[in-house]
């Protein structure tokens, strides 16, 4: 070998000492800026996606309390136009008047779900009321100051939002004048309990709030939010709300939020008492019917997360190449000295190199194993690599809720239709059904956790038969678009239960649609619901004319996931038998003699006195 040639071996020695020294440092910078994009990148589109996620939620929300103060607006009006209520007020000293419209109160604020129902007279006294045979009950008390009663003596309808002087609770009140001989003779006022708000979101992973003119919180998923403010509030402004008495001198403090609320949408710390700091995602939509803002708070830990698994995922992928690369590295040195090796051989042993031939050829071969297991021990760690990036990806797969999406977007075009062309009707209607689909999907979550633990939701004393008829109110488009008619038989008696009305209602409406889907295709269209009440039991039936149940089916009809729709999840009969359960009752299906299909629910009767209830005649409804 020449001395050229050995001076230029030194010299790739030497340059593949200087690369082996700044390779780390190229990666480490390279997976810096390629880090740094790439979480810049994932932070502003999930950002994006958080935005748009969330605006949705809110507007949904806002709907929903929309059409929760809208279900009581135009009720006071209705009732005062009744003649017990003009008769009550021309004759105050009668009691046996007073006893007939007491009962009439509390029976109509049954039938309506309202949370009181009370009749002034024109100096804000109450003379009749639903609550009348309570202790805490609003018979006697004078309500001259409330504004919603200074607005009615004017001849106009009212609206307030305030804490109730007697029970401490939120609510918002209407009125309407009662008029006798073209002069106002009294007000009647319906009060709506707000707290019934918040209970159809409290299972949400985001927080609502709905703030006054003032900025002060009165509806909040967050119970420490509530009667606080979004800023100090000066001391002019704390003595006008004093004087309101609308929050009963509750002393309203500055909530502990950091930031501006002024943007939309921005981004706020919050920092509770005993908690750790959170930060949120707040986007703002102004309720102009009251001046309200109502807000939607979204944890920002899922952006946080992302970001880290990203960071994970990109460390794992450098260090990998990293290893490679110190492989390749180690495998070209590894060369560099054999060649090293064979120059020192041949300048020393040229004599020996027919003997060591041989040799040679065997550590060729005993390298090129080596080579062979290296090469292979990287596939098994790349494919190692490829299985956490899968089991990454697995962790955040969901339901997927893109079928009752559509149905929103479709039902509020043709609001949008229907408004214009003053349908009002329509209009509501179309509301309606975007309400129920929007509760359905916010506690789909909390009905899947069912499976797995007992459900916490707040039961109460109910009677069924309202729940009945608000059932039927829901279900009477589906009803009218298939021709179906619907028979109703219901006791005159109040049957009560204990079960959470909202979630029971839910139930029956699930079951009078897959009543309606059954029958599709029959010539008999009739559906028969029957409720009844005997061995402490209250039992709900219903029947239908449609082709009754595949006996195969029976066994797993009310298993997660089952179904014999081409488009339907299987949850609905499984979820449904949880809830029933839930209340200490049973849910259960039957063929009846007639080909058709039976689903009946019982139900634990409660023991309070039967008060006649104010209902029609049983009748085919239609």
């Amino acid at each position: 070998m020449t001395v050229t040639s050995k001076l230029k071996t030194k010299l790739n020695m030497r340059l593949n000492k200087v690369n082996s020294r700044r390779l780390p440092i190229v990666i480490f910078t390279v997976y810096c800026l390629v880090s740094l994009l790439a979480a810049t990148w994932l932070w502003q589109f999930s950002y994006q996606r958080l935005t748009t996620s969330s605006q949705q939620q809110l507007e949904l929300f806002s709907s929903h309390l929309d059409s929760q103060l809208e279900r009581f607006a135009y009720l006071p009006q209705l009732l005062s136009r009744q003649s017990l209520m003009i008769d009550a007020l021309l004759n105050p000293n009668n009691s046996a008047q007073r006893d007939i419209i007491n009962r009439h109160l509390n029976a109509t604020n049954q039938i309506i779900g309202a949370s009181d129902t009370y009749l002034l007279n024109i100096n804000g006294t109450t003379i009749a009321a639903s609550n009348w045979s309570l202790e805490a009950s609003f018979v006697g008390l004078n309500f001259a100051f409330r504004p919603y009663f200074q607005q009615a003596m004017k001849g106009k309808q009212g609206d307030y939002f305030a804490l109730g002087s007697t029970s401490g609770r939120r609510g918002y009140y209407y009125s309407y004048p009662v008029q006798y001989a073209g002069e106002v003779i009294g007000v009647v006022v319906v009060k709506m309990d707000i707290s019934s708000i918040e209970k159809d979101w409290s299972e949400k992973s985001l927080h609502f709030l709905v703030t006054d003119p003032h900025g002060i919180a009165f509806i909040s998923t967050q119970p420490a939010w509530l009667f606080q403010s979004l800023g100090e509030l000066s001391t002019a402004v704390k003595n006008a709300i004093n004087q309101e008495r609308r929050y009963l001198g509750k002393n309203i403090e500055a909530l502990p939020f950091e930031g501006e609320f002024e943007q939309n949408p921005s981004l706020i710390r919050v920092s509770m008492s005993g908690e750790r700091p959170k930060n949120y995602l707040v986007l703002t939509k102004e309720y102009a019917k009251a001046g309200w803002n109502v807000r939607v708070f979204v944890s920002t830990n899922s952006i946080t997360y992302s970001i880290v698994i990203l960071l994970v995922l990109l460390t794992l992928l450098f260090s990998l190449l990293y290893l490679v690369l110190v492989l390749i590295r180690q495998r070209q040195n590894r060369n560099d000295e054999k060649q090293r090796l064979q120059v020192n051989a041949k300048q020393e042993l040229e004599f020996q190199v027919m003997q060591r031939t041989s040799a040679l050829h065997a550590e060729i071969d005993e390298r090129q194993k080596a080579e062979l297991a290296l090469k292979n021990t990287q596939k098994e760690l790349i494919q190692a690599a490829k299985l956490a990036v899968l089991g990454q990806l697995s962790a955040s797969i969901s339901h997927e809720l893109n079928n009752p999406l559509a149905a929103i977007r479709s039902y509020a075009d043709n609001a949008l239709v229907f408004l214009e062309r003053e349908k009002i009707d329509k209009v509501t209607g179309n509301l309606q059904r975007i309400t129920h689909l929007t509760e359905r999907m916010a506690r789909i979550s909390a009905q899947l956790k069912a499976f797995a633990r007992k459900s916490d939701g707040v039961m109460s004393i109910i009677a069924l038969q309202p729940v009945l008829l608000a059932t039927f109110e829901l279900v009477k488009p589906q009803l009218k678009a298939s021709q179906i008619t619907l028979d109703m038989h219901l006791p005159r008696n109040i049957i009560q239960v204990k079960a959470e009305p909202i979630q029971l209602e839910q139930i029956l409406v699930n079951l009078l649609s897959n009543a309606i889907q059954a029958m599709q295709d029959s010539e008999v269209k009739n559906i028969n619901v029957t409720l009844s009440a005997s061995a402490g039991k209250a039992v709900v039936e219903v029947i239908d004319t449609g082709p009754g149940i595949a006996e195969s089916d029976i066994g797993q009809l009310f298993e997660p996931f089952f179904t014999t729709k081409e488009t339907g999840l299987g949850l609905g009969l499984s979820i449904s038998q949880q809830i029933i359960n839930s209340m200490q009752g049973k849910l259960w299906a039957q063929n009846t003699a007639d080909a058709g299909a039976m689903f009946s629910i019982s139900l634990p009767l409660t023991s309070a006195p039967e008060i006649p209830l104010i209902l029609p005649q049983n009748q085919e409804l239609t």
